[in-house]
């Protein structure tokens, strides 16, 4: 018995990843898929913008229109 790898495959035109969104209720019942998303294999994501700025008070006094602060 010979050990080695396995055959390189041809690169497929298929997408990298697939997400389906289900909905499951309080009972447990899974609904049939809401949205399904594809992501290519040339897909580059773009990285967050790391900052120290703080988000924005969304308590109820200062979701108020008009407030300048």
């Amino acid at each position: 018995m010979m050990n080695r790898t396995a055959p390189n495959r041809a690169r497929t035109r298929a997408p990298a990843m697939t997400i389906r969104v289900y909905t499951v209720t309080r009972e447990g019942i899974v609904t049939p898929p809401q949205a399904t998303v594809i992501v290519p294999r040339d897909y580059v994501p773009t990285p967050e913008q790391m900052n120290t700025q703080l988000p924005p008070c969304a308590c109820p006094w200062h979701r108020q229109t008009g407030d300048a602060r």
